[in-house]
């Protein structure tokens, strides 16, 4: 499939009920974590107003005006909930929908979401993931054989 009309923007309060529906997705397909709509909405809030104060900004990947992906990172710092190593870099959460995975757009969120982090000054990025592994190593991430302290994931660096 060509995909065409394909943008990244930052995430705004007017995409909450999209995004609930790909973080629901996220959690409960993905993940196969069973989430109550309720503990939904109380993430979804948190995240949408830590992106909105920059703290971890999340940026949406819209196909032919779709919402179809996002992506959060960040730079650790102490006034984050995650800060496993301050001043690097961090993707917090990347997600496509399944309909439009392996179509290079999880690539382009993650090369967008670098070129912020970089654009702001860091030097290197790292992320948790216990799977992708072959996806990571294609965006360049070296698997380093530590693990999260926070979340027992195995890191990537870049």
């Amino acid at each position: 499939m060509i995909l065409e009309n394909v943008y990244i923007r930052p995430f705004c309060n007017n995409d909450m009920c999209d995004f609930k529906g790909m973080f629901g997705d996220y959690f409960r397909n993905d993940f196969n974590i069973e989430i109550s709509d309720i503990k939904l909405d109380a993430i979804c809030l948190e995240i949408a107003d830590n992106s909105v104060s920059e703290i971890t900004p999340v940026d949406l990947i819209i196909v032919h005006e779709e919402l179809v992906g996002f992506i959060c990172y960040q730079i650790d710092n102490p006034n984050s909930d995650w800060c496993e190593r301050e001043g690097w870099g961090f993707i917090r959460e990347i997600y496509i929908n399944r309909r439009f995975r392996g179509e290079g757009l999880g690539a382009k969120i993650v090369a967008h979401a670098e070129k912020e982090l970089y654009a702001k000054g860091v030097e290197h990025i790292y992320l948790t993931s216990d799977e992708a592994g072959e996806f990571w190593s294609l965006c360049g991430y070296e698997k380093t054989g530590k693990f999260s302290d926070i979340n027992h994931d195995p890191i990537y660096e870049k």
